[in-house]
């Protein structure tokens, strides 16, 4: 079966990841979240009319990778995925989410307006270890229309991971304990970003 033919036909989507890039993520797992992005951004339509995607990452701060706006093409993020360097501080989940409503998902930013309806989609990956309160600023952001998967790495809190995805929990909190069920996650993932 030719590639293209795995392709995801949906309509347009604007993703962020919001990657965790603190102390207690280990260099092996810091490469799993690359993969991970990689995956899934080899198996989007991505494109200015298409999908857009944003990279963030976190520690004690929030930095921006690219927003929204910045790259169409998937070698271009590849690229800057794998340059990322992470920050190996604390761990401020709270804050990178308030940071991917504020900031990430403007229109300055490259997000589409809101009267396009184009869905946007938070991607959190981390260990689930947050130093701040996630819940509270969570709800916000899903209240302001962002759907939000929390993945969890290896030995991840699974009540943080609640605490962060929307509703329905088991669509949205993933567990992903190996190098190994990277794939098969970003394959269950993409049929979930495929329905319609």
């Amino acid at each position: 079966m030719p590639l293209t033919a795995l392709k995801c036909r949906t309509g347009p989507l604007d993703i962020v990841f919001v990657i965790d890039s603190s102390r207690s993520v280990r260099p092996f797992e810091f490469e799993t979240m690359r993969r991970f992005m990689i995956d899934i951004i080899g198996n989007l339509d991505v494109g200015p009319n298409a999908t857009r995607v944003g990279v963030i990452q976190y520690s004690s701060q929030v930095q921006n990778i690219f927003s929204l706006k910045t790259f169409f093409t998937r070698a271009e993020m590849e690229r800057a995925i794998n340059s990322i360097v992470p920050l190996a501080q604390g761990t401020m989940t709270g804050l990178a989410i308030q940071y991917a409503m504020n900031v990430a998902f403007t229109v300055q930013e490259g997000a589409r307006p809101p009267h396009k309806k184009i869905p946007r989609i938070a991607i959190i990956v981390t260990d689930g270890r947050p130093q701040d309160r996630v819940s509270e600023v969570a709800a916000h952001a899903r209240n302001a229309g962002i759907e939000i998967y929390a993945v969890g790495i290896q030995r991840a809190d699974m009540n943080s991971l609640r605490a962060m995805a929307s509703p329905p929990l088991e669509e949205h909190v993933f567990l992903v304990e190996s190098f190994e069920l990277i794939q098969q996650f970003g394959k269950q993932f993409q049929d979930k970003l495929c329905v319609g």
